[in-house]
């Protein structure tokens, strides 16, 4: 499995979890109804998203939140993608 490389220069494992649970504090954020199949797409979506830019199963947090940020436009829940990034 790959990395994530933090602000910090940290280097730690990689858990969708983490993504599954930003999107989530996003939709409570804009009181919108979800259910965890919804929450699980969209986080899947957002590793395809950001597949081709790991380089040696290496990808930045910046790039994944970029890419949580596309996807979440990209499946019309544009209230919820500004609440992802306050």
């Amino acid at each position: 499995m790959y990395q994530v490389n933090k602000r910090d220069g940290k280097i730690v494992s990689f858990e969708i979890s983490k993504i599954s649970s930003a999107i989530k504090q996003a939709f409570e954020a804009c009181e919108k109804n979800y259910n965890d199949n919804i929450i699980d797409f969209l986080a899947l979506k957002v590793t395809s998203e950001f597949e081709p830019k790991i380089r040696e199963n290496l990808v930045s947090v910046e790039d994944i939140q970029d890419s949580v940020e596309s996807v979440l436009i990209k499946a019309g829940y544009d209230d919820v993608a500004k609440a992802y990034i306050i």
